[in-house]
């Protein structure tokens, strides 16, 4: 399955009658050399079966079936039916392609995989739903790696560390489970339409959190709650929950959650479970 040039996708749109949309961030990846270069992050494994959020004009689909055992790709445009039909006709890798036409995040990732097999989470996001398909992804435990890619402003907050300005409650989250790095940096003109933004492609490995999967939920709604006023002391957020500004809280409550580290708040988030449960 070939790239697409701008042209002939333009012209395989007119001709199926899909008009594209911006408020399901329909922006395709149209550079060979780009997609070549995200390729090579790809794992490649005959047991790799990989999940694909957003099946676009196929052009990441058809590098990942090339790659594993097979695409489970989800598409929750319908009319880009026709579209994947003129793509896949008659093309060898079809019977590695199993594309959905339904919302990705509705769907019950870890059901996927049969057993012996290697669920990779792989995607060109709908950059507004970008937040909600991590803390899904976070939840889904049976998913050990993923490759994304973010509105760029959104991947620097993934990556952020503690005291940085652009540090928040989804870096904590996000750092509490993955490893993340950055991979490639992508420009608006790599995609079309050309969007107004530029991109970020991001590599996910999971590593032990140290929680319990009881603790799970709690935490990440106590990581949450505590940067619901970021530039405030945690002593308003200690206040919040009922939590002794004194003794072995005195000294924290004075720093703001902004320069914790995620050990650090897996840390708080115990002791002040232990105090609030009293």
């Amino acid at each position: 399955m070939n790239t697409l040039t701008p042209t002939a996708l333009r012209g395989l749109l007119d001709q199926t009658g899909v008009v594209l949309s911006k408020r399901l961030g329909q922006n395709f990846l149209i550079d060979g050399n780009v997609l070549a270069s995200m390729a090579s992050h790809f794992p490649s494994d005959r047991n790799v079966v990989f999940i694909e959020i957003g099946a676009g004009a196929l052009a990441l689909t058809g590098i990942l079936a090339e790659r594993g055992k097979r695409v489970i790709a989800y598409e929750i445009d319908q009319r880009l039916c026709k579209v994947h039909e003129t793509l896949l006709a008659d093309d060898p890798l079809r019977a590695r392609i199993d594309l959905k036409y339904e919302d990705a995040l509705e769907a019950d990732w870890c059901a996927l995989g049969h057993e012996g097999e290697t669920l990779v989470l792989m995607g060109n996001l709908p950059y507004l739903r970008s937040s909600e398909i991590v803390l899904k992804l976070i939840r889904t435990d049976c998913i050990w790696q993923a490759c994304l890619l973010f509105q760029r402003e959104f991947a620097t907050r993934l990556v952020a560390h503690a005291g940085n300005g652009d540090y928040s409650s989804l870096s904590v989250v996000a750092q509490t489970f993955f490893d993340i790095k950055r991979l490639l940096e992508l420009p608006p003109d790599v995609f079309f339409p050309r969007p107004g933004v530029s991109s970020t492609f991001l590599g996910f490995l999971r590593h032990p959190s140290g929680l319990e999967d009881t603790e799970v939920a709690p935490f990440m709604r106590f990581v949450q709650q505590s940067f619901l006023h970021r530039r405030k002391k945690l002593a308003d957020f200690f206040r919040r929950l009922d939590v002794p500004l004194t003794g072995e809280f005195a000294e924290i409550s004075q720093l703001r959650p902004e320069v914790l580290t995620p050990s650090e708040f897996i840390d708080l988030f115990r002791v002040v479970s232990r105090v609030t449960r009293r």
